[in-house]
């Protein structure tokens, strides 16, 4: 049986193509409510409260918080973190939110140019979606207005600032603890944070579906922390998978037992997806992670393609728009994210004179 303590920091993992994987789920979910524009039409929200795609957000802020968190305690460094984390976000964002702004809308949009490039929207877009702080801006003016879902131009972008959020949060505890010498209690730390936000997540459930629950993207960002801190105690076993999955499939018939089953299994499928299937599954770390290209990009040529064949169905919408934003994605890793992340690693050198020679030491 392999222990996540024996496999956590080594590179031959799933992760690349789960997050692909989540990323595609989420246009795959998108495609219905664009084409219908009625979000009741995905195929799991009226049955399970979820979607295809808000359980791939789930796994998303699972996988962050677990490799955030290590990248943290490996780094003992809040700014080579914080550099990290600014370098994995914002520069592809920002070609993103730029391109949707100067190319697609002028492109797209019903009203003048003048009009368009004058507009508080088209500044609340580029402002608000470039900062992340106070939430983000979906509007620009005159653009995709006759859509079945209309003027939304990035409906991904919503999760950017809670995963901001949990970053901040992660490093102010971290920080904390290092300034009172407790950076070993981080485990407790975490734990108790996980407690809180477990019980806070019950409760919600009472009041909201498993989707609209303030309390599931802390939760799971914070699981996948808790994943990394307690790693010597968690062990990954195949058939414990199927029990466990076996368990949330019996409790589908209840929306609040289901909601806890699905929240307690999700991290542990999890990692038993990332590290147990070995073989040429992956290989497909060579090719990089296109996963943040294919959420960033996916919801504007949804929208584009919505515009141009409103005719298409929700299958077609989601092929055709695969394959446009896979084209994008590849291009965003190669040139942008795969190059910032290089810059972001790197050390700044120290000038010869101020390196001590042995006779200095």
């Amino acid at each position: 049986m392999i222990r996540l303590a024996d496999v956590v920091h080594g590179r031959n993992n799933n992760f690349h193509l789960l997050r692909l994987i989540a990323a595609s789920a989420v246009l795959y979910s998108h495609s219905f409510p664009l084409v219908t524009g009625d979000k009741h039409t995905e195929p799991l929200r009226a049955a399970y409260g979820c979607t295809f795609g808000s359980i791939a957000v789930d796994l998303f802020f699972l996988i962050s918080g677990m490799l955030v968190t290590m990248s943290l305690i490996r780094r003992s460094s809040a700014l080579d973190f914080a550099k990290a984390r600014f370098f994995r976000i914002w520069p592809a964002l920002t070609v993103a939110v730029l391109l949707a702004t100067l190319v697609l809308g002028p492109s797209f949009t019903t009203v003048p140019m003048t009009a368009y490039f004058s507009s508080k929207e088209t500044a609340r877009y580029l402002v608000f979606n470039l900062s992340l702080f106070k939430g983000v801006a979906y509007v620009l003016p005159g653009v995709f207005a006759t859509n079945p879902w209309p003027y939304a131009i990035n409906g991904s972008l919503w999760t950017l600032p809670s995963e901001v959020r949990c970053y901040v949060a992660l490093l102010v505890t971290w920080m904390l603890l290092s300034r009172l010498n407790q950076v070993g209690r981080l485990n407790w730390a975490i734990g108790g944070m996980w407690i809180a936000l477990f019980t806070w997540f019950t409760w919600s459930l009472r009041h909201a579906t498993l989707e609209d629950s303030p309390a599931r993207l802390w939760l799971m960002f914070c699981s996948g922390a808790a994943l990394y801190v307690f790693r010597e105690r968690i062990a990954l076993s195949g058939r414990w998978l199927v029990a466990l999955v076996a368990v949330v499939a019996v409790a589908a018939g209840h929306d609040l037992v289901f909601g806890i089953a699905y929240t307690l299994v999700l991290p542990y499928a999890m990692l038993c997806a990332a590290y147990l299937p070995r073989g040429r599954i992956l290989e497909y770390n060579r090719l990089g992670d296109y996963s943040y290209g294919v959420y960033i990009y996916a919801y504007p040529v949804q929208q584009s393609l919505m515009n141009l064949w409103p005719t298409l169905g929700p299958v077609a919408l989601f092929g055709c728009a695969m394959c446009c934003t896979l084209v994008l994605a590849i291009l965003s890793w190669h040139f942008i994210e795969k190059p910032a992340t290089g810059f972001a690693r790197r050390k700044p050198k120290t000038p010869a004179a101020l390196v001590p020679s042995m006779n200095d030491t």
